[in-house]
């Protein structure tokens, strides 16, 4: 709601300059559409983690591919999608529902990150079934984090980062984060 709220101003903005400067108002508009993109996730996201998900009768690989196919197909008709490419290695094992349901939030968490900030044109997710322990590992080629974002934790006003570390922990798994500018990220 926050995040709506202040798209009413950034319309509002936009809309006042629309008479005297209609260049400078066209440009807040196109600001505040990418903006309302970004609070439609946002309000997504949040609906999606009330609800249990059907994760659990699907194997991860599979559930990790249909939220990179879903947010692929929104962000494909937007401009330019990456390509997402999921790798299994090793024997898939059944998890227990909620480390499942953790890891699927997890993944596409950051996948969904990939799609609308990193700019990348190559997603890929690699799932690697050890003897004992399961690793996930999801990189793209894009434009990295800018490292002030990187230093904080998490951009102020934004659950990404630190959601993600805090469902690492809760499973009690280790989180990693490389990135660069314009070298892409990776999460491990």
């Amino acid at each position: 709601l926050q995040s709506f709220h202040g798209l009413m101003f950034q319309f509002q903005a936009a809309r006042n300059l629309l008479p005297r400067r209609p260049e400078f108002a066209m440009h807040a508009f196109d600001e505040a559409i990418l903006a309302t993109e970004e609070a439609i996730a946002e309000g997504r996201d949040a609906i999606r983690a009330l609800r249990p998900t059907p994760t659990t009768q699907r194997d991860l690989a599979e559930s990790l591919s249909g939220i990179g196919k879903e947010i692929g197909s929104t962000h494909g008709a937007n401009g330019q999608s990456p390509s997402l490419r999921v790798i299994v290695e090793g024997k898939p094992r059944r998890l227990s529902p909620t480390l499942q349901n953790e890891i699927y939030r997890i993944g596409s968490e950051v996948i969904r990150n990939a799609f609308q900030h990193a700019v990348a044109s190559r997603i890929e997710v690699e799932i690697r079934y050890d003897e004992h322990q399961l690793r996930l590992r999801i990189r793209d080629d894009g434009k990295g984090i800018d490292p002030t974002v990187l230093e904080g934790g998490g951009s102020p006003g934004h659950w990404g980062l630190p959601g993600i570390r805090e469902r690492a922990e809760r499973i009690g798994s280790g989180f990693e984060l490389w990135s660069e500018l314009g070298a892409g990220t990776e999460v491990e």
